[in-house]
């Protein structure tokens, strides 16, 4: 069975191996539906938390990414989720504040929406016109 310490000592040996944006906290769960990692970037602007995200994915297998605003509306999250190894869940996000416009823009309180990589690297890349 793994325990939250082999988790956080996967984490602690994932982030010696590659050079990562910060974080600025990390939830362990070694819970019945199997051991997850949340872990919450210290970044709050969407083009930073994109990139940030985007440096993560290049570390991560089964990526999906989606973006979340929260129930009260006031915020939107952008979620990037991958197994870090074949048995341990990841799950990574950077929080930003509900502007009405632009990530997560049309989204009402509480609803999510998938997107494709490719959607991070525009908004992490605003100005390329390749993106």
């Amino acid at each position: 069975m793994t325990t939250p310490a082999d988790l956080l000592d996967t984490f602690r040996a994932h982030l010696a191996s590659f050079e990562l944006p910060a974080v600025c906290s990390v939830t362990v769960n070694a819970g019945e539906d199997g051991p997850e990692i949340t872990v919450r970037l210290a970044c709050y602007e969407a083009p930073q938390i994109a990139a940030a995200l985007l440096a993560w994915a290049d570390t991560l297998t089964e990526i999906t990414v989606e973006a979340w605003r929260v129930p009260s509306g006031d915020n939107v999250y952008l979620s990037l989720i991958g197994q870090l190894t074949a048995d341990i869940r990841v799950r990574l996000y950077g929080a930003m504040a509900f502007a009405g416009r632009g990530v997560g823009g049309d989204l009402a309180p509480d609803a999510r929406r998938p997107m494709p990589l490719t959607v991070l690297y525009a908004i992490a890349n605003p100005g390329d016109v390749s993106a």
